[in-house]
């Protein structure tokens, strides 16, 4: 949902996890983390404005600990989180990321994979099996946010130049089809 008073555009859910998979891999996310990123905020609109401080961090070394369940320390939700999932769902229990505080991000990404997570300080703690994956179609979105998203994917084109355009790019130096 977009509050009230505010005006939102829709768009269709393949549009919405297209710009967020190039916002993803403008910032350096690997393909399969972007790509889960991308489903789950098609699954889940509402929760693209949290998306921004996530691709706005920098991408540190994470910290594995295997010792008591998993313990993430250091953790990128893009890239680590999925990982993550995929201990919860074999079973490891408990699996911690620790000093990443539980958005409608996390909570999204946890929902579409029949997950769901809890807070816990700081920490986002992986609970029980969720049986509800949403399907959604369309999505409301506050314009301002997609173009601050749209801004990050931005980051995956190649800059025009008359080097680029003579060795084939584009439409080349006439375009004349």
């Amino acid at each position: 949902m977009v509050a009230s008073g505010v005006c939102a555009m829709i768009v269709s859910s393949n549009e919405l996890q297209m710009l967020v998979l190039k916002a993803c891999r403008g910032v350096g996310v690997p393909m399969g983390q972007a790509q889960e990123v991308a489903v789950a905020l098609a699954e889940s609109p509402q929760a693209l404005g949290a998306l921004l401080p996530h691709l706005a961090l920098p991408m540190k070394s994470a910290k594995f600990d295997f010792s008591d369940g998993l313990t993430v320390q250091d953790a990128a939700l893009l890239r680590d989180f999925s990982a993550c999932a995929d201990a919860a769902a074999l079973g490891v229990k408990p699996v911690r990321l620790c000093g990443l505080a539980a958005c409608d991000l996390a909570h999204a990404l946890a929902r579409s994979r029949g997950l769901s997570i809890a807070a816990e300080g700081a920490d986002v703690v992986f609970t029980e099996q969720e049986a509800v994956r949403l399907q959604v179609s369309r999505g409301a979105v506050v314009p301002e946010i997609w173009q601050q998203v749209a801004s990050f994917a931005a980051l995956t084109y190649v800059p025009e130049t008359d080097a680029s355009r003579l060795a084939g790019a584009g439409a080349g130096l006439s375009d004349n089809d």
